[in-house]
């Protein structure tokens, strides 16, 4: 077995990609650099120019930021598959992902800086990276991944699938269907199918309010998404509008009899 699953990190790239595409992303790190340029901390403001301060610390942001971002991120979706909580998971990717921001700060600094340019030694620089990526990454935790828990309740007519938030842009339609596999859930819609690191009781959470039945311990369809039912035995069988057929569990069978698909017995 691998150590790391391949799709985990094909999805963490997948979820992480419309963030890096965002004008908000770079207009930050940007706007970072600006005022570290400004104000020239670290003992930049007295040792070096003002043009030579204000590249360094675009060197310095714009690398570093993209780098520990994206390592931080698919860290903490490979670390949360083995078992932590995201923000546990979070914490620990932010702090392996200033090892490497710290290598890229070292060789800018050889590149641009002179010996004595800065009046931080280089033990205390890698604590202060290793603690401001960890930061970092806990906060990139609370801003994309947690629930707003005061946020007004939207009007019924204005309701839509909170999971519809984790899916690429181009596939945001109507739920049909959902199924488990490990830690991930494949979410198919009108427009395509995608693969997120949820578990699968909150991927069907999240569906709401699409009303679906859950077929089986690795299935779920959208009512609306059914072209037919027939039994198989104990058990039975549901034909999707797109001609897949997924089965049904003994104990799911009573629930599509109460749905009006299945006659009773």
């Amino acid at each position: 077995m691998a150590l790391i699953p391949a799709p985990i990190i094909s999805t963490s790239l997948d979820e992480m990609a419309p963030i890096l595409r965002s004008k908000g992303f770079w207009a930050f790190l940007l706007a970072l650099a600006a005022v570290l340029g400004l104000a020239g901390p670290f003992g930049t403001a007295d040792s070096l120019p003002l043009l030579h301060r204000v590249i360094y610390w675009y060197a310095i942001v714009l690398t570093t930021g993209t780098l520990g971002f994206v390592v931080g991120f698919v860290g903490c979706d490979v670390i949360h598959s083995y078992g932590p909580p995201k923000w546990i998971a979070s914490i620990l990717s932010g702090a392996i992902s200033g090892l490497p921001v710290s290598a890229i700060v070292f060789t800018i600094n050889a590149l641009l800086l002179s010996p004595g340019d800065l009046t931080i030694e280089e033990t205390p620089l890698v604590l202060s990276i290793i603690a401001i990526s960890t930061v970092i990454s806990l906060a990139t935790y609370i801003a994309f991944f947690t629930d707003q828990p005061n946020a007004p309740a939207l009007p019924p007519f204005a309701a839509r699938p909170r999971l519809l938030d984790r899916l690429p842009d181009e596939i945001r339609a109507p739920i049909a269907a959902l199924e488990a596999t490990d830690h991930y859930t494949r979410v198919t819609t009108d427009r395509g199918s995608a693969m997120i690191l949820l578990r699968f009781s909150d991927a069907i959470a999240e569906a709401a309010p699409t009303e679906g039945l859950r077929l089986h311990r690795s299935h779920w369809v959208a009512l609306d998404h059914i072209a037919a039912v027939r039994r198989d035995g104990p058990r039975a069988v549901v034909t999707t509008r797109s001609g897949l057929e997924l089965p049904v569990s003994r104990g799911h069978v009573a629930a599509l009899e109460e749905a009006g698909l299945l006659p009773r017995r």
